[in-house]
């Protein structure tokens, strides 16, 4: 094979590559960067589950409130007649 022909091979190899596969290359660019830009950041996370753990303490606090409630009805009951121990 002559230089000449290896100089066209490599231009039409070029020239294809170019035409199409960098093309797909800028899609599959574009597509990442579309979905880096809509993916939580660390930083998001963290506050979700600051928010998560603050709900979680405010739960627990009423679930604790109610059920001090029932034994303070309870003995209020039981002192009025309203209920047996």
């Amino acid at each position: 094979m002559k230089e000449q022909d290896k100089k066209e091979i490599r231009q039409i190899f070029n020239e294809g590559f170019q035409q199409l596969v960098l093309p797909q290359f800028d899609t599959i660019y574009k597509n990442l960067a579309d979905i880096r830009k809509n993916m939580a950041t660390k930083k998001d996370l963290e506050d979700l589950r600051t928010d998560f753990d603050s709900m979680n303490r405010k739960l627990d606090t009423e679930i604790s409130w109610r059920d001090d409630a029932l034994k303070r009805l309870k003995k209020v009951e039981i002192k009025t007649g309203l209920a047996r121990s």
